[in-house]
């Protein structure tokens, strides 16, 4: 019989059943088991299906790769920590300190540091309004290679055209790497229009319930294969359980999506009638709705932006008259929500950098849920009544 310490070890075993789980598991192991030195040859060598280590991913990344890969009808996905290691581990992984990378003058806040962050090795970066083909011309005259986009901006929700874009990325020798973490999957498949790489913030829609932090990048296997070598190189796959909770939300992702993004229409279109309302950010109204159309589908998405007097005092008696709506510094759950860009995601960048935006004390985003549009609507009404 084993000693008291030897079978605390190993005495924590059963036969695996013959069915499967309704559900995935989870497979919370950092350390896997080999039965012999030809075992570990196979599987690195792809000979062999298996798991070396955790840090280089599991069971739970591979399946929510598949899912993402399947949704974005790609050919390899890599699932990372955050949204933004997505991004970060493409460029080392594919760029140079020679490389030239153009991106969009109105990228989520954190995207701007980081590339602001490359320059310190050499990465030449320009940024240029990015749905305007007479500024995409200029900036595309002469190599680049990347140019970084996003199928709706964060905060303002301008809507790229992404099929021109990659024409006019591929004439000039470069990769389209668009962030469609606005949009998801169901709104738009960037690679479907010509795009090389797309990155998504799991964190947002796709995990829908505040719960989980993670990132993914799919693209052709030639293009994702090096990212997912220098992810698992620099340890920034994330954590099984992340995997997990994206993956379980991603079945209810039309369903959360479809309604929220309807309900954001209306929300929309009776904010536009409001006089404490200075101006309302949403591809799904004139005059941005038609060209949004062109590569958005299912329809414009679930952030409405919209702006009050640029007065921080005034935005806090909005707050305070609120009873459902929270502030909360990210978007995407099942519940609405509001965020401040100007102290928040765009915090870091200069006041002249936000005036430049357009993004002031007054600018609000608003991440519409799965409620009935008309309890979203009587709340604002409340916050907007204290305005007067």
């Amino acid at each position: 019989m084993s000693g008291f310490d030897t079978a605390a070890v190993h005495a924590a075993a059963c036969e695996p059943p013959c069915n499967e789980p309704a559900a995935a598991p989870i497979y919370a192991a950092a350390g896997w088991t080999f039965r012999s030195l030809d075992e570990v040859d196979a599987v690195y060598e792809g000979r062999a299906h298996g798991t070396v280590y955790g840090g280089s991913g599991g069971p739970n990344h591979e399946l929510l790769e598949n899912l993402l890969a399947s949704l974005h009808d790609a050919q390899a996905c890599v699932v990372t920590g955050s949204g933004m290691s997505a991004l970060a581990v493409t460029l080392l992984a594919l760029g140079s300190a020679r490389s030239r990378v153009v991106a969009s003058h109105d990228v989520y806040g954190n995207t701007t540091r980081l590339l602001g962050d490359l320059e310190r090795f050499g990465v030449r970066v320009e940024h240029g309004d990015l749905v305007d083909r007479s500024s995409v011309e200029s900036l595309l005259a002469q190599p680049a290679q990347f140019v970084i986009v996003e199928t709706i901006s964060n905060p303002r929700l301008r809507v790229a055209d992404v099929a021109w874009l990659a024409q006019r990325a591929h004439a000039c020798g470069a990769w389209l790497v668009v962030d469609n973490t606005m949009a998801t999957p169901y709104h738009c498949r960037p690679l479907a229009l010509g795009a090389d790489l797309v990155v998504e913030s799991l964190t947002k829609f796709i995990g829908g319930h505040h719960d989980v932090v993670c990132g993914a990048v799919a693209g052709s296997q030639k293009l994702v294969e090096p990212i997912r070598v220098l992810a698992g190189r620099l340890g920034v796959v994330g954590s099984p359980f992340e995997a997990w909770l994206a993956a379980r939300s991603c079945s209810t992702l039309g369903l959360r999506l479809g309604r929220s993004s309807k309900g954001a229409l209306e929300i929309a279109r009776w904010l536009q009638g409001r006089r404490e309302v200075h101006k309302v950010h949403y591809p799904g109204l004139e005059p941005a709705r038609d060209a949004a159309s062109q590569t958005l589908s299912n329809g414009f998405g679930s952030v409405v932006s919209f702006e009050l007097a640029p007065e921080r005092a005034a935005v806090n008696r909005f707050l305070a008259a609120l009873r459902h709506l929270t502030l909360v510094l990210s978007f995407g759950g099942v519940a609405t929500t509001l965020s401040h860009p100007a102290t928040s995601s765009h915090r870091a960048l200069t006041q002249q950098q936000r005036q430049a935006l357009g993004i002031h004390d007054g600018f609000l985003r608003l991440s519409v849920g799965i409620e009935e549009p008309e309890d979203v609507i009587a709340d604002l009404e409340r916050g907007l009544a204290a305005l007067a």
